[in-house]
This record gives structure tokens, C-alpha cells and sequence, in this order.
């Protein structure tokens, strides 16, 4: 393999296919059968693989929205937190029904509103 054929095609790949491929050559590999230049070329791509995947899993996490309704019904959207992340710090942005100048003042920790139904 050549320096750059091991990156070959990796962007074309769709996430479920680059994660097909690398359960593969982990199997080749822990299989121990195969030629060791072979056995090092697939490490490589192996290693472009699994960087791929996490890019794509990056930016997909960046895209999710979680979906919410409020008490009114109203639906709407909002960044979808990891389980174990802090809340977004929202204290600088004014609320609904406040006017423009002035944002409330908080002097208790924010806490997730009871009214908001996630998905």
C-alpha cells in the first residue's frame, strides 16, 4: 500500500459501511492469518477508519435537536444534551414576557423547565 492509498475512498463511505469495513480488518487482524505488510496496511486504514467515524458521529451530535412541548402546546426545539452535561447557560438571554433591557435575575442554579415534554 502507498502513503496515500490508505485514505482511499474513506470519504465516500457512508458511517454504516466505514464501520462495516473496520469490524472487518479487526477481524483480520485478530485472526492473526494474514501477511504482516498486509497486516500493517490494514492497521492504517483501520486508523483512518476509526477517525472517520468519530468525525461523522461529531458532527452528527452537533445537528441532533431535541424536540420539546411546552405547557401551551407549542412545540420547538432546543440542543440535544448529553446525559451528565450541564444545562446551557441561558441567564444572558432575556425571557419570553420580559421586556427587551432587562434579563431576569437568577439567584438559584438554572433547572430544566417541568413544562418542557421532551420526544
Amino acid at each position: 500500500m502507498t502513503p496515500g492509498s490508505v485514505e482511499d475512498g474513506i470519504t465516500a463511505l457512508t458511517y454504516e459501511d466505514a464501520l462495516a469495513e473496520l469490524d472487518t480488518l479487526i477481524t483480520k487482524l485478530e485472526g492473526g492469518s494474514i501477511a504482516l505488510e498486509e497486516a500493517i496496511g490494514a492497521y492504517e486504514r483501520g486508523v483512518v477508519l476509526a477517525q472517520y467515524c468519530t468525525e461523522l458521529l461529531e458532527r452528527t451530535e452537533q445537528r441532533v435537536k431535541q424536540l420539546v412541548v411546552s405547557a401551551s402546546g407549542a412545540i420547538g426545539e432546543r440542543p440535544l444534551e448529553a446525559a451528565g452535561s450541564p444545562a446551557p447557560d441561558t441567564s444572558a438571554t432575556p425571557a419570553t414576557g420580559t421586556s427587551a433591557g432587562t434579563a431576569p435575575v437568577r439567584s438559584a442554579p438554572l433547572r430544566i423547565d417541568p413544562d418542557d415534554v421532551p420526544f
